[in-house]
């Protein structure tokens, strides 16, 4: 079998093609990290100061053309005061500030001709209310303004659509208070960016609303949507008891784990050699010359599926060694060590990142290596290089566009078509199950939802038909070998 292996490594790696090729998969690969880091990298950094001198100016001019209109005056009042502050819309204070001079307006006197109007001085009880919120905001007392909060939902004076909601709220306030983590400012996007536990917060409440409401986005949440929910909010929990912040996308460990997507280039690769790995032998009449020599033929056979494996994971090594590099020179190596927690195989797990970058390229892995035996399978039975290389792409590149139009059906309550989640095509996208460092801090569908044909799939499954329909194609491709005679 070492002389098989040996030969086949000889036959392979003498052909300055497979180099070329090779290489050609490994530079593109590092392309797409170069590109990444170039246009990720280079993001607006957002000026909220001029943000509220423009909307200042704006308003102002408004104001002068109408002076009655007092919903444009309180909207002076207001950006005037959080300039003066120095209070960023992320702060939780821009949301109080707003709640503050929502009170002093709430109170508008029309005249009797019903034109013009004033703001009448507040009752007791809300300028009581006023007051301490005022005071909040200078000692900048989160802690007091979230228990405020909390004993208004109590209270009844905040109303809530039913007391599971007005429960929630409570709850996740409460969580605010436990892992010491101020709420969000009136712009939870520059929130998320500022403070991730900020966003796993928002991430919790919005999740818990959800299973409360037994909807998301007017759809009805299915069983296994509400077991993501909750999944994800076991994560963020997780997160914030531990203080694992999510891995950035533009970290050295970010920018490595994007690599992960040239995968489907390794694909290619594997395609293009597997398919002529059989068929070259007998197009070229070299198969004679290795059937005369005393191994039989299924040993010859997993020699060449050994040899194309071996070319794989060359590949892939050599994409992992140079994004590795590469994203050490544009980071430092910062992060290296960084911790992670997230959902694989249904359990919430805290482990280094690095590590499961690897994990997640050897699971990735898997679908190249399905692809290259369904070519090999061709190559065996058409014995034409063209024929398998060809058929193997059209497969591959037009059951993806098949399968994201089936999953969007899906989705938006098209039903699930009985029995499609046992097809080839539709667990070869194990990315979907994967979480990543550029995706969302915690999604809100989490998993595989709304990704999947069937919203019943799971990793391990995919990977379990994955192995199957491999070891079927591994099985057809040497049965073909053996049995079919030469001419």
């Amino acid at each position: 079998m070492g002389n098989l292996i040996r030969n086949e490594r000889l036959k392979l790696y003498k052909k300055p093609s497979t180099w070329i090729l090779t290489g050609i998969i490994v530079a593109l690969s590092l392309v797409g990290l170069i590109f990444s880091h170039l246009l990720l990298g280079s993001s607006y950094e957002y000026d909220w100061r001029m943000d509220y001198e423009n909307q200042l100016e704006n308003c102002t001019m408004w104001l002068k053309e109408d002076p009655g209109d007092l919903s444009i005056a309180r909207q002076v009042e207001e950006y005037t005061y959080l300039l003066d502050n120095e209070i960023p819309p992320s702060d939780w204070r821009s949301t109080a500030v707003s709640e503050y001079f929502d009170m002093k307006y709430s109170n508008i006197v029309y005249d009797e001709t019903g034109e013009g109007s004033t703001v009448a001085e507040p009752d007791e009880e809300t300028g009581a209310r006023m007051e301490r919120l005022k005071a909040l905001i200078e000692q900048n007392d989160w802690r007091g303004y979230v228990e405020g909060q909390i004993a208004d939902l109590e209270s009844g004076y905040t109303p809530s659509a039913s007391e599971e909601e007005k429960q929630v709220a409570i709850e996740v306030y409460n969580l605010q208070l436990e892992y010491d983590v101020p709420p969000s400012g009136r712009s939870t996007s520059l929130s998320r960016e500022s403070d991730w536990r900020a966003a796993e917060i928002d991430s919790i409440f919005g999740n818990k609303l959800a299973l409360v409401q037994g909807e998301y986005n007017g759809a009805l949440l299915t069983r296994h949507q509400r077991a993501e929910l909750e999944q994800a909010n076991a994560v963020s929990l997780r997160r914030l008891a531990t203080g694992t912040a999510p891995v950035g996308s533009q970290s050295f460990l970010g920018l490595l784990e994007s690599t992960a997507t040239s995968m489907e280039l390794i694909t290619l690769l594997l395609i293009v050699f597997a398919g002529g790995m059989i068929s070259t032998e007998f197009g070229t009449g070299t198969i004679k010359l290795l059937l005369i020599t005393p191994h039989r033929r299924k040993k010859i056979f997993w020699a060449k599926a050994a040899i194309l494996l071996e070319i794989t994971l060359i590949t892939v090594g050599a994409v992992f060694l140079f994004a590795f590099l590469l994203s050490g020179i544009f980071t430092g190596f910062s992060g290296i060590g960084d911790m992670q927690v997230m959902t694989l195989f249904g359990r919430v797990v805290r482990f280094p990142y690095l590590l499961y970058i690897v994990m997640k390229m050897l699971l990735l892995l898997l679908p190249v290596l399905a692809y290259g035996a369904l070519a090999l399978m061709l190559s065996a039975v058409t014995r034409k290089s063209a024929v398998a290389i060809a058929v193997s792409l059209l497969l591959m590149f037009g059951s993806e566009i098949i399968m994201a139009l089936i999953s969007a059906y899906t989705m938006y309550g098209g039903g699930v078509i009985p029995g499609i989640k046992f097809l080839f095509f539709a667990n070869t996208s194990l990315g979907t199950y994967l979480p990543s460092a550029s995706g969302s801090i915690s999604a809100i569908m989490g998993g595989s939802v709304g990704a999947t044909v069937d919203g019943t799939m799971a990793l391990g499954f995919s990977v379990a038909v994955l192995l199957v329909y491999t070891a079927c194609f591994l099985w057809i491709a040497r049965d073909s070998f053996c049995r079919r005679d030469v001419k």
